[in-house]
């Protein structure tokens, strides 16, 4: 709804009188401005008023119009991104493998360039990968990598969890300890499946208790490019005994957490990074990323 514009124009009208006031000579400054805003020029300064202020209200609306368009189709583009970025995370889409622009386009039901959009900002998470004049891949990390993501991982976590041991609520640590059950070893794919969602409820109630938000962020970048191999050949004996392991850290976490025991929180969260990236080194074989 636009309103009155003759209301708005009469706000307006002070500026236009002013205006005649200051350029008249003294002397007739008043008999000047009275007989002409009286006269026909009023309703023509009126109604300029009026339709400055539509013109305005219109271009106005327009902007709104074209913000709301740009909103509506980066909404499209994020539900690709969104599950493009769970099919790589979870290791639906295979480490090292070719993502075509056409083929999503005609799966998910959308435009090749929604695609390319949603593409492009897996790239910039590290998720994805693209060589000039050749296509999308699921990035598949050197050992190296996965080693240094491991170092940035303990580090960032530890000082989290440090952190959090004086910020955390007792709820949060509640709905710790009722996730403990559910991270118990055992062999089979339905347990292996739930236990990748517990663990990460687990430790993300933990980091976010920490509240430093570009720490968070960082944390999840990391996580997001280790979920593909922290879960991969998740139902060899190794790997039962490795979440055996690591049931006895999360336990300890939840306690230092609750006595307040900010460094040994650190100290435990570390040793448990640790033991999973050597574990992890043992499973894991990095991909050939050289064509295919």
């Amino acid at each position: 709804m636009i309103g009155n514009p003759m209301a708005h124009a009469s706000s307006e009208l002070v500026y236009a009188s002013g205006w005649l006031f200051h350029t008249q000579p003294r002397g007739i400054m008043r008999e000047t401005a009275f007989g002409t805003l009286t006269g026909a020029l009023l309703p023509a300064i009126l109604m300029h008023c009026a339709l400055g202020f539509g013109a305005r209200r219109r271009q106005a609306i327009n902007q709104l119009r074209s913000i709301e368009k740009l909103n509506r189709r980066a909404t499209l583009a994020d539900q690709v991104y969104d599950s493009l970025r769970h099919a790589v995370t979870q290791g639906l889409l295979s480490r090292g493998s070719r993502l075509n622009q056409i083929d999503l386009a005609k799966n998910l039901d959308v435009s090749e360039r929604t695609v390319r959009e949603a593409l492009a900002q897996l790239v910039s998470e590290g998720l994805v990968s693209r060589q000039p004049y050749r296509e999308f891949r699921v990035v598949g990390l050197s050992a190296q990598e996965i080693e240094e993501i491991f170092h940035m991982r303990a580090l960032l976590e530890g000082w989290a969890v440090e952190l959090s041991a004086l910020r955390i609520s007792q709820d949060e640590l509640d709905r710790m300890r009722e996730l403990l059950p559910q991270m118990e070893a055992k062999n089979s794919p339905e347990w292996s499946t739930a236990l990748q969602g517990a663990n990460r409820q687990f430790h993300w109630i933990a980091i976010n208790a920490c509240k430093k938000k570009y720490l968070i962020q960082m944390l999840t970048r990391l996580w997001d490019l280790m979920l593909p191999y922290a879960f991969a050949e998740r139902d060899t004996e190794g790997f039962v005994r490795q979440a055996q392991k690591d049931q006895i850290h999360h336990l300890r976490l939840v306690e230092a957490l609750e006595a307040g025991a900010g460094k040994q929180a650190r100290g435990i969260l570390v040793d448990h990074v640790t033991e999973g990236m050597e574990a992890l080194e043992r499973r894991v074989k990095p991909p050939d990323q050289s064509g295919g």
